[in-house]
């Protein structure tokens, strides 16, 4: 029959499975499941059909029996549990989005029980319409305009955290729901007519039966037309998944559990549907419950991000706060802390003496090495080239007794190699964009009240090699390795 070559050229172009692969498919009884167990069956797949009654209606235990009924004449097993529904306590905002967690997790279950990753499930091209009409009219950007995809991992799902390694499939997103009706009638099966379908209080069923006929009377052909634009803005969708992915990186950096830093000049850089994708995939991150986000929020978020308003906070969506820090805006969770991976860190407040030789652990996997050296003109200018700050070699001369390393104190002062007077410590540390949480715990070697060096960025002009300079302490700042951040 032509049915079960339209969706055996489906799986194969958009590979959602290998010949004879073991699947479990979920089946309500109603025609597009039915329809969809029937052609997986005849393609030669190994199919277990699953059946959950969500005890919402008096007649659902007699679904449950017919269910099994037909999988018992096709030779399947079939696996058929029963949850009421309506007392289950999680956070799900209806009774619909309940049934439907509901669901999955008892066929994520269920496949996992028996060593199967895929499932399948019968929403038919009219159900891809649905959605695309339901997400346009909540607002929503190209990932919601692409309705369903053929093939979704199930890993990043929430509330289904046994849902590792699997995916779910639907093999009919180009089979109309006409066509199911027909397929059934044809081999013979008489579908269960699920009365809640025609529920007008649920959204769904009010765009099937009045909004989708009326848009119709505009242009008969408007569910082709949809169709079309799913998968326009399905393409849409991956080339911005993909842009995300490639700028991911070196835009967003990680500040500790629960926080992520954006990189505001690289990210008023991008384009402003860059700069959408990566604000929804940070928030995702944080929060992956979190479902429709609004197109205001994003905006304000956008907004917050483009002007400078050091040390400002703005409440985002789902208890996220951002924090602004001139060159960076934190996403974080308010209760999370903060930490700076990518930039040298005290483990704490004390003041720790500096032992030559020896060495010190910072935060993070960071370390600060010591030794004495003596000078030579080769050393001398391999010292005096070095420009990205994770050198220093000081004169021994100009050390004294307390030599320590500390965090900077109100009124620190530095005088710059190679410039007159003296700088603020809190100011160089401005200059270099520094974040001001990064600041307080930012390592200084000092001498006394002295500061020699702020580690990674400057030294002391006081502290420098002269030509007289026979002795030097050299000290070198090593980042933890990439499998350490």
């Amino acid at each position: 029959m032509e049915i079960y070559q339209q969706v055996a050229d489906f799986i194969r172009r958009e590979q959602l499975l290998q010949p004879g692969q073991r699947i479990i498919v979920g089946v309500s009884g109603g025609p597009d499941s039915l329809c969809l167990l029937d052609c997986l069956h005849r393609l030669g797949y190994q199919v277990l059909v699953g059946h959950l009654d969500h005890q919402l209606r008096p007649e659902s235990p007699e679904e449950a029996r017919f269910v099994e009924q037909v999988a018992q004449s096709y030779g399947l097993e079939a696996v058929v549990e029963r949850t009421d529904v309506k007392v289950l306590q999680d956070s799900s905002s209806s009774l619909e989005e309940k049934a439907r967690l509901a669901r999955y997790r008892f066929l994520v279950r269920s496949a996992n029980e028996r060593g199967i990753h895929h499932i399948a499930t019968g929403h038919t091209s009219d159900d891809q319409v649905e959605t695309i009409l339901m997400h346009f009219l909540r607002g929503a950007g190209p990932s919601g305009l692409r309705g369903m995809l053929p093939l979704t991992r199930l890993d990043d799902w929430i509330g289904i955290p046994e849902a590792e390694d699997m995916v779910l499939i639907r093999p009919l997103l180009e089979i109309t729901r006409d066509q199911t009706q027909a397929h059934c009638a044809v081999i013979g099966l008489e579908p269960i007519e699920d009365e809640s379908n025609l529920d007008m209080s649920f959204t769904r069923n009010r765009l099937r039966h009045e909004l989708l006929p009326l848009l119709e009377t505009y242009n008969p052909g408007i569910r082709r037309v949809m169709s079309r634009t799913g998968k326009v803005m399905a393409g849409e969708a991956a080339l911005l998944a993909h842009l995300v992915a490639n700028h991911w990186e070196s835009i967003i950096l990680p500040r500790g559990e629960g926080v992520l830093a954006f990189n505001v000049p690289l990210f008023l850089e991008q384009p402003i549907a860059l700069q959408r994708a990566l604000l929804r995939e940070a928030i995702a991150k944080l929060r992956p419950s979190l479902r429709d986000i609004g197109f205001e929020i994003i905006e304000q978020a956008i907004h917050f991000i483009s002007i400078p308003q050091r040390g400002k906070c703005l409440s985002v969506v789902g208890e996220l706060e951002m924090l602004h820090f001139a060159d960076e805006v934190l996403l974080r969770d308010p209760e999370a802390s903060i930490e700076f991976l990518h930039y040298p860190q005290l483990i704490s407040d004390k003041e720790e003496e500096i032992i030559v030789p020896g060495q010190i652990q910072l935060a993070h996997g960071w370390t600060l090495e010591m030794e004495s050296d003596q000078v030579d003109a080769t050393k001398r200018a391999e010292w005096m080239a070095e420009t990205s700050g994770r050198v220093a070699a000081l004169d021994e001369r100009f050390i004294g007794a307390p030599f320590s390393l500390r965090s900077s104190k109100p009124g620190d002062r530095i005088r710059l190699l190679g410039m007159e007077g003296r700088t603020k410590v809190s100011d160089l540390l401005v200059n270099h964009h520094i974040p001001q949480p990064a600041r307080s715990r930012w390592p200084l070697v000092v001498s006394g009240d002295q500061v020699l060096w702020v580690v990674g960025l400057r030294m002391s002009h006081d502290a420098r090699i002269r030509d007289e300079t026979q002795k030097v302490i050299v000290f070198r700042l090593q980042e933890p390795s990439d499998n350490d951040i």
